[in-house]
């Protein structure tokens, strides 16, 4: 096999691997082979100078074969039990392959809790490259014997995705049982064709319906997702056949075409900003046009440009934004709980005005209603040309389907 490009600074590659990759699901047994053909493929990125963060589902999935059982349970506790009982059964099966192909790797449990907590973020930054400076390998996985329902990552896309932002890594591969994004389900429409390069995710018109089997819980929806927030961080994401990971991820790095490629952000976010993508998204605030352009040229949302709110948010949580047509512009942390915001927009109907329009900040408190530090674009401009790991360092800056249960 051709060698990896060289190049000066270590870049940072994370790899997803689902579910229905890692478990024999028939036969209810681990996938030994494949993870195999993973942990060697791992090890020789690894090798070649690059930092790699492997992030596995199949915790529940394994539970639930240790037990002998054929569905998942719907209990929470009983999920939360599976997983405790298979993420073990799973890393002793990554440390014994690791270890024989001379790779250190480390467990590296983690909540969306964790992420959302600014001190814990950057706490767990620091742990990575603590555990990259040692030449270890970090195996990512949620901790879902202590996540609560509303606090989860909900798949393990997301949560690579998050990892993702978390390292400033280059690339991001999501390891599926397709071979990347099509037009339609390819297993129904004998006329879907393969995506080979999303420039811009609020452009596609695809179908992707459908989840994933019995023990998981994630589908091409939970990708585009991902890469979503992987390209706002400036990470290039690769939609690919897991059954062909000792191949495809090396020739993706190559700049040869894999699967589907979500170019990444020409600018990226960086700090705070960064940060904003793993605080769970509590409601969403539609804008109109001039509130989107003036997102996308990095200002405030000030109040009369919201024309519609959605969910129960409190003051700085985060929420999604979007324009007149649903699309998402950006994520960011409100300055008014949403009851305040509905309220406006009651208001200033009645009185047949913009929403904010005769704001007072002394009676009313600032008229931002999300401000511009505080604010992260996910609708980004994306690189047009193909990116290796000989320009990952200079050519931008940086900070269906597979089913992930975790």
């Amino acid at each position: 096999m051709d060698s990896l490009p060289n190049v000066q600074e270590q870049p940072t590659i994370v790899i997803k691997v689902g579910t229905s990759s890692l478990l024999k699901t028939t036969e209810g047994t681990l996938h030994l082979s494949q993870m195999c053909v993973l942990c060697e493929t791992v090890a020789r990125i690894h090798k070649s100078g690059c930092r790699v963060v492997l992030v596995t589902s199949g915790a529940v999935g394994a539970g639930m074969f240790r037990l002998g059982l054929s569905e998942r349970p719907k209990e929470v506790a009983k999920k939360q039990a599976l997983a405790a009982i298979g993420q073990v059964h799973l890393m002793r099966y990554y440390e014994d392959i690791f270890n024989t192909i001379g790779i250190k790797c480390a467990q590296v449990l983690l909540t969306c809790d964790n992420l959302a907590n600014r001190k814990q973020y950057v706490r767990a930054r620091s742990t990575f490259t603590a555990l990259f400076d040692m030449g270890v390998v970090p195996v990512v996985n949620e901790n879902d014997t202590v996540a609560v329902e509303e606090l989860k990552f909900g798949d393990n896309d997301t949560l690579s995705a998050q990892v993702a932002a978390l390292v400033e890594a280059q690339w991001l591969f999501l390891l599926t049982d397709v071979d990347g994004l099509y037009t339609s389900n390819p297993n129904t429409d004998p006329d879907a064709v393969r995506i080979e390069v999303v420039e811009n995710i609020n452009d596609l018109h695809v179908d992707v319906g459908g989840a994933g089997t019995n023990v998981g819980t994630g589908g091409m929806v939970t990708k585009l997702t991902a890469a979503r927030i992987a390209c706002a961080a400036g990470c290039r994401t690769v939609i690919c056949l897991s059954s062909g990971m000792g191949t495809q991820m090396e020739a993706a790095i190559r700049g040869e075409s894999v699967g589907t490629a979500f170019l990444p952000a020409k600018k990226a976010a960086k700090g705070k900003k960064k940060w904003i993508l793993a605080v769970p998204i509590r409601g969403e605030v539609a804008v109109a046009d001039a509130g989107a352009k003036a997102i996308l040229h990095g200002l405030s949302l000030v109040m009369h440009h919201v024309v519609n709110c959605t969910g129960d948010f409190r003051v700085q949580d985060c929420v999604r934004v979007t324009d007149a047509d649903g699309n998402e512009l950006a994520r960011g942390l409100v300055n008014y709980a949403s009851e305040t915001i509905r309220e406006s927009l009651t208001a200033a109907s009645e009185a047949k005005l913009h929403v904010g329009e005769e704001w007072e900040d002394d009676l009313d408190g600032p008229p931002e209603c999300i401000h511009g530090n505080n604010i992260c674009v996910t609708y980004v401009e994306t690189l047009a040309k193909s990116s290796t790991l000989t320009n990952l360092t200079n050519g931008y800056e940086t900070g269906s389907g597979d089913e992930n249960e975790n």
